[in-house]
């Protein structure tokens, strides 16, 4: 809930600019019963360990350290009441913002797994609303900036031995997964209706010239130079 997922049941109003405020981790910190119970819930329906707790829209490593707290005392809580569930869970962080990306490294070091929202990745890096029509062309999910904020944050993590899923719209584009199999992320998340085309692309590439073909990507100066290579190489 929150930006442009509204809801009457937490009684949050309209914002001036809504994608910078009241959402993701911030709102479960802010109505910590709710939150309480989503966890306990997920735990709960933890018994066959198979389930992860992502935590949105997180900007420090402090914001994890806090969740992480709130789990601690949900599992205590189950404990004492003698309710059924698995503690063993695992626990991951939505990088979306630039300082998560600049931290990912430490966020690295208290989560099991990192997960890349492109989505807003973009939005937050590019100072430009994805929902906003009159920029669109600020909106550039190719630029090379966004580029190595992803392979910055893979770096820190495969350091730290832990795996970087990517999600959001580039995890779905033809052209764009294969700058992110040469960024070497560990999974993609993206909807049904393009998960057979996307595994086409994945089981007939090689990785070796995908690395070579982000290394040029890595080092082109627009997104307009990014996309030409991609056509180039597809060609």
């Amino acid at each position: 809930m929150g930006g442009d997922k509204l809801s009457s049941i937490l009684n949050v109003g309209r914002e001036l600019n809504p994608n910078l405020g009241l959402r993701g981790i911030r709102i479960s910190f802010l109505h910590k019963e709710i939150f309480r119970t989503q966890i306990r819930a997920i735990l709960r329906a933890n018994l066959s360990g198979n389930l992860k707790i992502m935590f949105p829209m997180i900007s420090c490593v402090g914001e994890i350290i806090k969740a992480k707290e709130i789990i601690s005392k949900c599992i205590a809580e189950l404990k004492k009441e003698n309710l059924e569930f698995n503690e063993n869970i695992q626990i991951g962080a939505m990088i979306e913002i630039p300082s998560a990306v600049i931290m990912s490294s430490e966020l690295a070091e208290e989560c099991d797994f990192l997960s890349i929202g492109t989505n807003d990745l973009v939005q937050y890096t590019l100072a430009a609303d994805r929902d906003n029509e009159t920029i669109s062309d600020y909106y550039q999910t190719a630029h090379p900036a966004v580029l190595r904020l992803i392979r910055q944050t893979v770096e820190n993590a495969h350091a730290k031995g832990k795996k970087v899923a990517v999600c959001g719209e580039m995890a779905s584009d033809e052209n764009l997964v294969k700058l992110l199999l040469g960024l070497e992320v560990d999974e993609l998340s993206m909807t049904p209706s393009r998960i057979l085309k996307i595994k086409e692309i994945v089981i007939n590439s090689e990785i070796k010239e995908l690395k070579k073909l982000a290394e040029k990507a890595l080092r082109k100066k627009t997104a307009e130079e990014v996309m030409k290579l991609l056509k180039m190489s597809s060609a």
